[in-house]
């Protein structure tokens, strides 16, 4: 039965589920609820799993543990956890073939880590990342599609995580865990963090947003944004992939995200097109190479100890969030060879880091969502007007050009 922790009731149907989600009486669940439960908001993980040209296991055998997933309908699925009882966590739905989502009415700390430990288990999971660059564009769409008189939310963070520290050696590690949210050790340990939260109508937005950004570095680093929902309130976006329910509509939520991931998914699958390194027979004991490396400039050249933290704590601890592993080569004080593995498909692929930018080579198969992983925590905890390039072309028209086709 469900508690304070937010387990669903044991429905049997897609119709009762979204019934309940919308906050509609469900026969047979009212008696079991939880007074409280049915007032706990709706959170939406969306994940990544990998494009259709890779072959997968079904989507059950894609979350290790002792995860049960029961199927209710072509897309849908109940999801009970012996870990937790067998109590019914949430659903998940493959809203497409590459990207399942999790709804849950978890508290947050416990889906979280429920997420978490999901994706650190699987190759086959990683976390949607939303970079500062796609939560801008829907920002921008915000700014064309919604009345000036309502109110939008956005946060900005940056993190000094790897700044050197008097008295802090690296023995601290990155454990994924954002220490704003949870008591943790280094939670305790002082360093550079800017956080930034406005709540505001769209007109004084629209007017003082910009000189805002220009005149603080940090905010070049949205962490998260409210989109005004159709109704009341809104749909919370995390750049984590974590997507809140705080409108009054589960339908228009559900909307929401499809919109995100469509945008979502153009950008992955033309930066793979881009980028993926292959070769092709030119004849006569030639090859031709195709594809283009990813880039992404610091802007501010890293001073020695820092860059010398970063490569320690993001490139070689197994915990780190970039989520790499690998073998590092160091070449000279502020550069390093990475012959690196993407612990999503434990896929190989190349990368340098320098004082100056990261420079990675992506094999034919790596999984665009490294390109948004690397893009969003470069900014959030290491150099927050970092810019990307895919190639020639710049990541920010990548994705203002995807949402151009898509509109």
């Amino acid at each position: 039965m469900t508690d304070d922790v937010g387990y669903l009731p044991r429905l049997a149907s897609r119709r009762e589920f979204v019934d309940y989600l919308e906050g509609h009486p469900v026969p047979g669940a009212a008696d079991i609820e939880h007074p409280d439960t049915g007032r706990k908001l709706v959170k939406t993980y969306m994940l990544e799993t990998a494009g259709s040209d890779r072959q997968m296991p079904d989507l059950a055998s894609r979350f290790a543990g002792h995860v049960r997933l029961h199927r209710l309908d072509d897309t849908l699925f109940r999801v009970e956890d012996a870990g937790h009882n067998g109590e019914v966590v949430g659903l998940i739905e493959e809203l497409d073939d590459r990207h399942p989502v999790f709804y849950t009415k978890m508290a947050v700390e416990h889906s979280d880590r429920w997420v978490r430990q999901r994706v650190e288990t699987s190759p086959w999971l990683d976390r949607l990342w939303l970079s500062s660059p796609i939560l801008f564009e829907l920002w921008r769409q915000v700014q064309a599609t919604t009345p000036q008189q309502r109110y939008a939310r956005l946060g900005f963070e940056h993190e000094a995580r790897y700044e050197p520290i008097d008295g802090l050696g690296t023995d601290i590690e990155d454990d994924g865990v954002d220490d704003a949210d949870y008591e943790t050790p280094s939670a305790f340990v002082e360093r550079r963090r800017s956080v930034v939260t406005l709540t505001e109508r769209l007109s004084v937005l629209n007017e003082k947003l910009h000189r805002l950004i220009e005149s603080y570095d940090p905010l070049h680093s949205l962490v998260h944004l409210q989109m005004p929902a159709a109704g009341r309130g809104g749909h919370r976006l995390n750049y984590d992939g974590r997507a809140t329910n705080r409108s009054d509509s589960f339908a228009d939520h559900r909307a929401t995200v499809r919109r995100v991931l469509a945008l979502y998914r153009s950008v992955t699958e033309h930066a793979e097109n881009r980028l993926w390194v292959d070769t092709t027979d030119a004849g006569e004991g030639g090859f031709k190479i195709s594809g283009s490396p990813l880039v992404i400039d610091f802007g501010e050249p890293l001073t020695e100890p820092l860059f010398d933290r970063f490569v320690e704590l993001a490139l070689e601890r197994r915990t780190s969030r970039f989520r790499i592993g690998g073998f590092v080569t160091r070449r000279g004080p502020t550069k390093a060879h990475v012959v690196a593995i993407d612990r999503h498909l434990w896929q190989p692929f190349l990368l340098e880091a320098t004082s100056r930018n990261l420079l990675a080579v992506l094999p034919h198969g790596t999984c665009g969502n490294t390109v948004h992983r690397l893009v969003t925590n470069v900014q959030r905890e290491l150099a927050p007007t970092a810019k990307a390039w895919l190639g020639s072309e710049p990541y920010e028209n990548a994705v203002a050009d995807a949402a151009n086709i898509l509109a």
